[in-house]
């Protein structure tokens, strides 16, 4: 059996396929090593903590039992694409918000091979199209990371939300296209939801023109639907007193908050909100400025 990398123009990737061959002194050969002779389940377990591109395609081409242990669904069920995203921008100069198909491919590619069982994925820049994907195959996800999707919408994430009820970690942090809808979708058919991201970080760089989340009344839909989390990040969103007061309220059970750069809140509603939410440890305030003048510099100056 022999493997040649073909390239795939739909996505602009290079794939890995599977050629027939009578060579059987290749690398296939059983007599190569200890390795070769690891049972199919530890093999899967050793190459599940691999990093994802390795995965992919790295290990297929070793040997004939690599590749079918590679295929094993365990070695899919938790997969961080993040770092393989951030080199892909650096070496083949991917830009980040024109490559929502690339990623779609690839997310398809692991959703497939996990045969459903899919419990954990990290990952950026998505479409509907792979959200939809995995609420109709992988109903045993966990923990869904996909902050700068911003081609993910309300009709895919309240999809999801219905179909996979243990989802426990989720974050959608500058996913501009999912609004109070699907938040509210999570919080009623979650209910082991117990961390949620929902920061605007990037809000910035996105021109005049593109929607950007009211903070208060997320914080709102949050504190009604998502009365159990455990940790939320809402860093630089518009959230104010009023909002906050709410979250405050609803979300008692808090243990970690971080409302970094939320440039509307007073000092006093955040002392409340530590007096609220007596379980909380980590707390991120947002930093007020001031400017520090040298007292020796304006003597000088008016000298």
């Amino acid at each position: 059996m022999a493997y040649s990398r073909r390239r795939d123009d739909s996505v602009g990737v290079q794939v890995d396929f599977e050629e027939s061959s009578s060579n059987s002194s290749g690398p296939g050969n059983a007599a190569e090593g200890p390795w070769t002779n690891l049972l199919d389940e530890a093999l899967g377990e050793v190459f599940s903590r691999l990093p994802f591109e390795e995965r992919l395609r790295t290990v297929p081409l070793v040997c004939k039992n690599w590749r079918r242990a590679s295929y094993d669904p365990q070695c899919w069920r938790k997969v961080d694409m993040n770092s393989w995203f951030q080199k892909r921008t650096e070496e083949d100069y991917w830009f980040e918000f024109e490559c929502e198909s690339k990623i779609d491919f690839f997310i398809k590619q692991v959703v497939d091979r996990s045969c459903g069982q899919l419990s954990e994925l990290r990952t950026m820049h998505c479409s509907d199209a792979s959200i939809e994907y995995i609420a109709d195959r992988c109903p045993s996800l966990r923990v869904l990371a996909i902050p700068n999707s911003l081609a993910v919408t309300d009709k895919s994430a309240t999809k999801l939300a219905a179909n996979c009820p243990l989802l426990q970690t989720l974050d959608v942090s500058d996913c501009y296209n999912i609004s109070n809808q699907a938040l509210e979708a999570f919080g009623r058919n979650c209910p082991r939801l117990h961390w949620l991201g929902r920061n605007m970080v990037k809000k910035q760089d996105l021109g005049a023109a593109a929607p950007v989340p009211d903070g208060d009344e997320e914080a709102i839909v949050v504190s009604r639907h998502m009365g159990r989390l455990k940790h939320l990040e809402m860093k630089k969103t518009s959230l104010s007193d009023f909002g906050l007061a709410y979250l405050a309220r609803g979300c008692n059970q808090l243990e970690s908050l971080n409302l970094a750069c939320c440039t509307a809140l007073s000092p006093k509603a955040l002392e409340d909100v530590s007096k609220q939410c007596t379980n909380l440890k980590e707390f991120t305030k947002p930093i007020t400025p001031r400017m520090h003048v040298n007292p020796e510099f304006l003597w000088v100056f008016f000298e």
